[in-house]
C-alpha cells in the first residue's frame, strides 16, 4: 500500500493540543492521529503558547482550566498572533459564562468533558479548519483583488494619460475656427462623447485659393477611430495637393473615391462617412460630393434653405464604391450648415424624417447663423452624450 506522502503531497493538518490532563491528551491525540491529522501536545498553557509560536498549527484545542496560564489567556495570546486560526475550548466546568466570554474572545466552538463521542470532536475540528480556509480563500482573494484593482488604476491613469495626449493631438489637428478666406467663413464646434472623438471637420484654402472643406464621422468611438481622422486629415491635403501638381481641377468626387480605396487596402476595420465641398470664389460655384454623410448639409441661397441629397455609400465599405460631383451655384446669401449625427440625438422628435424638419426650421429661423445654431442646440451643455457632435458652418462674411 502507498504512504500517504505519495499518494497526497499536501501535509495533514497540524493540530495543537493543550491541556493539562495527559489521559485527555492520549485519547484525543490517538484519535484524531488515526483521523489523519498531526497532533502537537502541550501540558499546560504556557509551553501551548510558545509551542503556537513555533509551529504555527492550523487549530488549537485548548482546556480551559489550566494551572498557570487558564485557557482564557490562551486565547487571547493565539487570537493576537493569528486571528484567523480557530481555536475550540474544551472544558471540565460546564459554566456558561465561561462558555461566552471564550467565544466572546474568538473561540471557535466550546465542548464540554467528557467527550463520549469523539467523532463530534472531529466534526468540530474539520468545520473549523473548513471555516478558517474559507477566511484564507477570501483574504487571498482580496488581496489578489486590491492588486488587481491597483494595477488597473496604474492603467486606468496611464489610460488617461494616453488619452489626454490624444486628445491635445486631435485638438491641435482641428483647424482653426473661425477661418477666413476671402468672402467665407468657416467655423466648427465638436463635442465627443468619449475624451476622443470619431467626428472631424477641415478646411483649407487649396493650391490655387479655393476653399476645401468636409466633415467626416469615423464608426465607433475612442482612441481607434480618432486614429482614422488623423488618418483622413493628411490623406485628404495630400490628395488635392497632388491633384494641383498634375494640374487637374479639384474635384469633391475624386478625392472621396482616393480616400475610399486608401481605406480599403489599409483594412482598419472602420467605415466613414464624410462630406466634402469645394468652393471657387472666382467662380461662384460649390462642387460637392459625400460619402453616406447622415443628415445631409442645408444649404442657404435668396431662395431659401435647403436640404441636400445623396445616395452613396461610406468610405471603406465597398473597394469599387463610385462618386459623383455634384455642382452649385452661390449667390450673397450662401450659407451652409453641416451636422454629425449625433446631432439627431439632440433632437427632441421621434422620428428621422421630423428630426430633420426641426434641424431645417432651426437653420432656417436662424438664417443659417453659426452663433445662433449653436446657441439653439445648446453644445456648450452637452455632456454624456450617446453619440460624438459636430458642427461646421460656413458662411458668406456679413451674411
Amino acid at each position: 500500500m502507498p504512504s500517504q506522502s505519495s499518494q497526497d503531497p499536501t501535509p495533514p493538518p497540524k493540530i495543537l493540543l493543550i491541556d493539562d490532563d495527559s489521559s485527555v491528551r492520549r485519547s484525543i491525540s490517538t484519535f484524531l492521529s488515526d483521523s489523519g491529522f498531526e497532533i502537537i501536545e502541550a501540558a499546560n498553557g504556557s509551553d501551548g503558547v510558545f509551542l503556537f509560536k513555533r509551529e504555527k498549527p492550523d487549530l488549537v484545542l485548548c482546556d480551559l482550566r489550566m494551572p498557570d496560564m487558564d485557557g482564557l489567556e490562551v486565547i487571547k495570546e493565539v487570537t493576537s498572533e493569528s486571528s484567523n486560526t480557530p481555536v475550540i475550548v474544551i472544558s471540565g466546568y460546564g459554566e456558561i459564562g465561561d462558555a461566552v466570554q471564550a467565544l466572546r474572545l474568538g473561540a471557535a466552538d466550546y465542548l464540554m468533558k467528557p467527550i463520549k463521542d469523539l467523532e463530534v470532536l472531529e466534526y468540530s475540528v474539520r468545520r473549523g479548519l473548513k471555516q478558517a480556509a474559507l477566511i484564507a480563500e477570501n483574504l487571498d482573494y482580496g488581496k489578489q483583488l486590491e492588486s488587481t484593482n491597483s494595477q488597473l488604476r496604474r492603467s486606468l491613469d496611464l489610460l488617461r494619460t494616453d488619452q489626454q495626449a490624444g486628445r491635445l493631438v486631435q485638438t491641435r489637428l482641428l483647424p482653426h475656427t473661425p477661418f477666413q478666406l476671402g468672402r467665407f467663413v468657416c467655423q466648427h464646434k465638436i463635442v465627443p462623447s468619449l475624451y476622443l472623438s470619431g467626428d472631424f471637420v477641415d478646411y483649407w484654402s487649396a493650391e490655387d485659393g479655393q476653399l476645401v472643406f468636409y466633415i467626416a464621422d469615423v464608426s465607433g468611438h475612442g482612441a481607434s477611430s480618432a486614429f482614422v481622422t488623423v488618418l483622413l486629415k493628411y490623406m485628404a491635403r495630400d490628395i488635392t495637393k497632388r491633384q494641383h501638381k498634375r494640374h487637374e481641377s479639384l474635384s469633391a468626387a475624386a478625392i472621396l473615391a482616393k480616400l475610399n480605396k486608401e481605406l480599403n487596402q489599409a483594412n482598419l476595420q472602420k467605415h466613414v462617412t464624410m462630406f466634402i465641398g469645394i468652393v471657387d470664389q472666382k467662380s461662384n460655384y460649390l462642387t460637392y460630393s459625400a460619402a453616406g454623410h447622415y443628415p445631409m448639409p442645408i444649404v442657404g441661397s435668396r431662395k431659401g434653405y435647403t436640404l441636400l441629397e445623396e445616395k452613396s455609400f461610406p468610405l471603406g465599405v465597398h473597394d469599387k464604391a463610385s462618386y459623383d460631383d455634384v455642382i452649385l451655384e452661390i449667390d450673397s446669401e450662401f450659407s451652409m450648415n453641416l451636422f454629425s449625427d449625433g446631432v439627431l440625438e439632440l433632437i427632441d422628435a421621434q422620428s428621422l424624417a421630423s428630426k430633420e424638419s426641426y434641424l431645417i426650421d432651426l437653420v432656417t429661423s436662424k438664417k443659417g447663423d453659426y452663433q445662433e445654431v449653436y446657441d439653439s442646440l445648446d453644445l456648450d451643455s452637452v455632456a454624456n452624450a450617446p453619440d460624438d457632435v459636430a458642427l461646421l458652418t460656413i458662411e458668406m462674411s456679413g451674411h
